[in-house]
């Protein structure tokens, strides 16, 4: 199923050509940071199966303390989305921010990551396997 991902603004868009890889919540303080929300949902394509539509996003490298992975995330310069992103520890694959698809979202996260930093309002479904 062919997908579009975008920014706040629009300005940055990007397009899947098929379902993610992998495709779950992650409970980590750099995710709740990166979202600004209590997690962050995370989608992973082949590289292949993506494709930049418009926009011209700026990059931050950063390493991750919970996973000690590098990343390069991309975002939008006007206002501020985060829309993908590569990580070391998955070197053919492209993240995608998962609600940076709203004309056709995603079903529900197949699992949980840092679920011990779940916040304990958030209600995962029972189906959704729960890693520590």
């Amino acid at each position: 199923m062919k997908r579009r991902a975008q920014c706040c603004c629009g300005d940055v868009t990007i397009e899947v050509l098929d379902e993610p890889r992998q495709y779950g919540m992650c409970h980590c303080n750099n995710c709740k940071q990166r979202t600004g929300s209590a997690f962050g949902l995370s989608s992973y394509f082949k590289e292949n199966d993506v494709r930049f539509i418009s926009g011209q996003p700026s990059c931050y490298p950063l390493v991750n303390p919970h996973d000690n992975a590098d990343q390069k995330r991309y975002f939008c310069g006007k206002c501020g989305s985060t829309v993908y992103w590569y990580v070391s520890t998955l070197p053919d694959l492209i993240g995608v921010a998962g609600g940076c698809f709203t004309e056709k979202p995603l079903e529900k996260p197949t699992y949980s990551v840092a679920h011990e930093n779940k916040y304990s309002w958030v209600m995962v479904p029972y189906s959704v396997k729960k890693k520590p």
